[in-house]
C-alpha cells in the first residue's frame, strides 16, 4: 500500500458496498454509484471506504478497503447499467463516483454487533486509525470525549444508531440516537444536546416527541446538554451507570 499523508482535513465517506458485483465495478472500473435521494448531506470527499455486508463471507462487516475519488457525475441509472434499462430505477438520478485504485487497510474496522451502517462521514486519520465501526464518527470533540470516556469505563456503546419503528414518525423509517447501550433487560439511549436544552423551547419539544417514540419501544431516554459535556463528563457518566444498573448491567 503507497504512505498516505494523514490530516485531519482529508475528508472520508463510509459507504455501503452490498454485493460483491459492486465491488468489481470498484475494482475493475472504478467507480460507485450513490442514489440521490438517499445520499448523505455532504457526498462530496477526498476519499471513499467501504463497509462490506455479509455478502462478503471472510470480510463480511467490516471497512476492508478506500480509494482516492476522482470525479463526480450526476446521471441516471440506466446511463450507468445499460444492460438493466428495465429496472424500475432505471430512471432514478444517481451520483457516479469515479475513483482511483482501491487501496486494503492495514487492518480492518468490525462492526461489534453487525450493524446496520448507511454513511460515515470520516477522516483519513480516523479511518487508517480506527479499531472498531464506532471510532470513525467525526461529531465533535463533546461528544468525541464522551465516546472515549466509555471506551475507558468499559461501557460498550454504539454510536449514531438507527432505531427503527417509531411511533410518532410515520414519515421516518428511522431515528438516530447518539449513543445507544444495550443492557440486559433494555436499551440505554444517550442524546448530545448542541446547547442547554433548557434555553431552546424548539429542542425541549423535539426532546418530548424523540423520547415518546424511544420510551415507547423500551429504551431509557438520557440528555446531556454542551455544558455538561464540555465541563462534567464524569457525572454524565455516573448517570449513564446509573442508567445501566436499572436496566440490569451490561
Amino acid at each position: 500500500m503507497d504512505e498516505v499523508e494523514l490530516s485531519s482535513s482529508q475528508r472520508v465517506l463510509v459507504a455501503v458496498m452490498n454485493a460483491p458485483r459492486d465491488f468489481e465495478i470498484a475494482r475493475d472500473d472504478s467507480w460507485y454509484r450513490i442514489p440521490l435521494k438517499r445520499a448523505p448531506r455532504r457526498v462530496g470527499a477526498d476519499y471513499l471506504a467501504f463497509y462490506q455486508t455479509k455478502a462478503f463471507d471472510d470480510e463480511k462487516w467490516a471497512v476492508n478497503y478506500y480509494a482516492p475519488t476522482r470525479r463526480y457525475h450526476l446521471v441516471t441509472r440506466a446511463q450507468l447499467l445499460p444492460e438493466e434499462v428495465d429496472h424500475p430505477r432505471a430512471a432514478e438520478p444517481y451520483y457516479k463516483v469515479e475513483i482511483g485504485p482501491l487501496q486494503r487497510l492495514p487492518r480492518p474496522v468490525p462492526s461489534k454487533r453487525l450493524r446496520r451502517i448507511t454513511f460515515i462521514p470520516t477522516t483519513l486519520e480516523r479511518l487508517l486509525g480506527a479499531e472498531e465501526i464506532n471510532d470513525l464518527w467525526d461529531r465533535g470533540s463533546r461528544e468525541d470525549r464522551l465516546w472515549e470516556a466509555f471506551k475507558r469505563e468499559g461501557i460498550e456503546a454504539e454510536r449514531q444508531y438507527e432505531v427503527e419503528g417509531t411511533v410518532l414518525r410515520p414519515d421516518s423509517e428511522q431515528f438516530v440516537v447518539d449513543f445507544a447501550v444495550f443492557c440486559q433487560e433494555g436499551q440505554v439511549a444517550v442524546m448530545c444536546e448542541g446547547q442547554p436544552a433548557a434555553e431552546s423551547p424548539r429542542v425541549i419539544r423535539e426532546r418530548q416527541v424523540s423520547d415518546y417514540d424511544l420510551t415507547a419501544l423500551g429504551w431509557t431516554v438520557l440528555h446531556f446538554d454542551e455544558q455538561q459535556l464540555s465541563r462534567d463528563v464524569p457525572g454524565c457518566l455516573a448517570v449513564v451507570r446509573e442508567a445501566v444498573s436499572r436496566c440490569g448491567g451490561l
